[in-house]
C-alpha cells in the first residue's frame, strides 16, 4: 500500500483556490468558445436524446469528449522563472483574462505541466549546483553529500551536458576530499 503524504497545508489552500476558479463564468465561457453537439445514437441505434459534447484542444486541435479536457493557463499560474512568490500574486494569474487560457486535452495538458515542472525544478538544481561550486571550500561534507544525492544517474540523463559535467565535477571533488588520508592502500609501505 502506498504511504500517504504528511498534511501540506499550502498544497491544500492551493487546490481549494484551483476549485473556486474552476467553477467560474470565465472558465464557462471559455470551454463553450470551443463547444460542439455531435449525435449520439443508442445502442439500438436510434438517436439518443441529448447529443454528445465536444470540445476542441487548443494544442493538438483534437476533437476530444468533456471528460478528457481542461482549462489551462498559457502563461503558468506559478512562474517557472520565479516559482511561488506569495498568495496574491497566485490569485492575480489564476484569475486571469480569457485572453490567458486555453481548453486542452488530458494529454497535451501533462505534457505541457511535465514539462513546466521539469524546468523549474531544473532551475532549482542549477542554484543548488551553483551555491555549491561557491562554496567548496567551507563545504559541510555530510550536507553536501545528501544535496547531490538526488542527482541519480537516470536523473542526469534529462540533463543538458553542461549541467552534467557540473555536478559529476561537483561529486568527484566531494569523493576525493572525504577519503581518509591516513589509511594507505596495502602493498604501498
Amino acid at each position: 500500500m502506498k504511504k500517504k503524504p504528511p498534511f501540506n497545508q499550502n498544497s491544500a489552500v492551493r487546490s481549494a483556490i484551483r476549485r473556486v476558479f474552476s467553477r467560474s463564468p470565465i472558465v464557462r465561457e471559455t470551454m463553450f468558445k470551443v463547444r460542439r453537439e455531435v449525435p449520439k445514437y443508442n445502442k439500438d441505434g436510434s438517436r439518443a436524446k441529448k447529443d454528445a459534447v465536444q470540445y476542441q484542444c487548443g494544442v493538438c486541435s483534437t476533437w476530444t469528449k468533456s471528460t478528457a479536457i481542461a482549462v489551462d493557463h498559457i502563461q503558468p499560474v506559478i512562474s517557472v522563472e520565479d516559482g511561488f512568490q506569495d498568495w496574491n500574486e497566485f490569485v492575480r494569474r489564476l484569475f486571469c483574462g480569457p485572453d490567458n487560457l486555453q481548453v486542452i486535452c488530458d494529454d497535451c495538458h501533462q505534457k505541457k505541466t511535465n514539462k513546466e515542472r521539469f524546468d523549474r525544478q531544473m532551475k532549482q538544481d542549477k542554484e543548488l549546483i551553483w551555491s555549491l561550486e561557491n562554496e567548496m571550500d567551507c563545504w559541510d561534507f555530510e550536507e553536501a553529500r545528501k544535496s547531490l544525492k538526488k542527482f541519480t544517474p537516470a536523473k542526469l540523463l534529462a540533463y543538458p551536458q553542461d549541467l552534467k559535467d557540473r555536478i559529476l565535477k561537483l561529486k568527484l571533488h566531494l569523493g576525493k576530499k572525504t577519503k581518509n588520508p591516513s589509511k594507505t592502500p596495502k602493498g604501498n609501505i
